[in-house]
């Protein structure tokens, strides 16, 4: 079975700054009773600011030397460890780095700087867990510092620990309703989990807060696409193209949400504005392309696609829809010459291999190689029904009914309401003889396609 590119793709990315795997790995830490710092010493303060001036000037190693100095004179002062750390890190020297900081730790336990500084530090090695810990000390002895609140936040969010995440912002915004982080936070937390309900609530408080935010607006037309209120949905698409011009996909997943539902006209109109504003892209014109060609209007088609591969040759959504269109006319081989172009930009496509495959099994051509293909496919994505589908459809060009059956009844298992399947269990049942099987699934093809002539053509037979 042919497959379109074509899908509604309104999902926010969140940033991978916030979700990501937890490490199983996790620093210990070593408790050292706590040591109260003395007054600082005169000599230890001079040398200190004799390491500074030396760092000013990129001196490092006569900073640290001067550092490790100041240490004979005040072994207590966490500022002094914490500026080593600092220079050990430019250094890569990270032995040195985490004893320093350690030892800031010791003498000052609750130091912003050091815990800023280590979990940090952990973070970029990946030990988001060992972060957290040392970021926890200070919200629970300082439990209204929203700033280490924040960074806790991202910190579980980074661990995969959403429900904490969810706990610190709450907390956050107890304290600070308006807090206009916290409150991104959260709706980014929410769009993560896919509950797209509690992610627009909280964006429409920033909207309200915010109204001019073109970002905003497109979040929200987002999630309202994704709650299935396109009305809604298209307003707030409107409201942020108006407000930016300048960014592409607002046109793209306002003329997705129209396609979507159905209504490839206005897909057309938006799109077509898209063009006015964004002339070179090769997005805007390929998906320019795919709705003339749900509109009907073929020769539009053919040449916004052609517009789209001169602006970027590597779209392969281009020349599947291309592909599509050859096809419906009858030029196949034309078809066929549009896919070989799209199988050297990307030959491990799945979809693409797909529909070159159902092609060749169209005109019962190398069907050897037709097998091989949709085989590939299969490999990359073994549940797909449109591959299955395409693999008994080669079958039934071979001659091979019961493996087409097989295959055909399988794809049946994961798209049981596709009018495409029926219709070929029904050819491949009258190829059988079976004459009563044949009716029956070409039926069922037209309680979910009932517009389909070509069936009914068979039926009437």
């Amino acid at each position: 079975m042919k497959k379109s590119h074509l899908a509604l793709f309104v999902i926010l990315i969140v940033a991978s700054l916030f979700i990501g795997c937890s490490s199983s790995r996790k620093a210990r830490l070593t408790e050292a009773p706590v040591v109260e710092s003395s007054e600082p010493s005169p000599q230890a303060l001079d040398l200190f600011i004799k390491g500074v001036v030396y760092d000013q000037q990129g001196e490092i190693t006569r900073a640290i030397a001067s550092y490790r100095k100041a240490l004979q004179f005040d072994s207590t002062s966490a500022s002094i460890y914490l500026a080593l750390a600092e220079d050990y890190l430019a250094l890569n020297l990270y032995d040195d780095v985490f004893e320093h900081l350690h030892s800031a730790l010791r003498y000052e336990p609750l130091n912003a700087e050091v815990i800023s500084f280590l979990s940090d530090l952990y973070l970029r090695m990946n030990l988001p867990d060992s972060a957290a810990y040392y970021v926890e000390r200070i919200v629970d002895a300082h439990p209204g510092d929203n700033d280490f609140r924040h960074r806790l936040a991202v910190i579980y969010m980074r661990s995969n620990r959403l429900s904490e995440a969810t706990e610190q912002l709450e907390a956050i915004l107890e304290t600070e309703p308006q807090d206009e982080g916290a409150l991104q936070q959260l709706s980014t937390l929410y769009i993560a989990q896919r509950d797209f309900q509690k992610a627009y609530d909280i964006a429409y408080q920033l909207y309200e807060m915010n109204p001019a935010d073109d970002r905003l607006c497109f979040t929200l037309a987002s999630l309202l696409a994704e709650l299935r209120e396109p009305e809604r949905a298209d307003s707030f698409f409107a409201r942020a193209a108006e407000l930016n011009p300048d960014d592409p996909r607002y046109f793209t997943n306002w003329a997705y949400l129209h396609l979507d539902n159905g209504d490839p006209g206005k897909s057309v109109e938006i799109l077509e504005a898209g063009t006015f504003h964004h002339p070179t892209s090769a997005d805007i014109w390929g998906l320019l392309g795919s709705a003339h060609y749900q509109a009907g209007e073929d020769s539009l088609a053919l040449e916004a696609l052609d517009l789209s591969l001169e602006l970027d040759a590597s779209r392969i959504g281009s020349y599947i829809t291309l592909g599509f269109i050859y096809d419906d006319k009858g030029e196949l081989d034309k078809a066929l010459e549009v896919y070989n172009q799209a199988l050297t930009v990307a030959p491990q496509d799945a979809l693409l291999l797909n529909n070159y495959a159902y092609l060749l099994a169209q005109k019962k051509e190398r069907l050897d190689e037709a097998m091989s293909m949709v085989d590939q496919a299969l490999s990359l994505s073994p549940d797909n029904a449109s591959y299955l589908d395409t693999k008994g459809w080669v079958y039934f060009a071979l001659d091979d009914y019961e493996n087409a059956l097989i295959y055909l009844f399988k794809a049946l298992e994961y798209d049981p309401e596709n009018a495409a399947i029926y219709d070929h269990l029904g050819d491949v049942y009258a190829a059988q003889g079976d004459a009563v099987k044949a009716r029956s699934h070409w039926k069922k093809a037209l309680e979910y396609d009932r517009d389909n002539l070509a069936i009914r053509e068979k039926m009437a037979r």
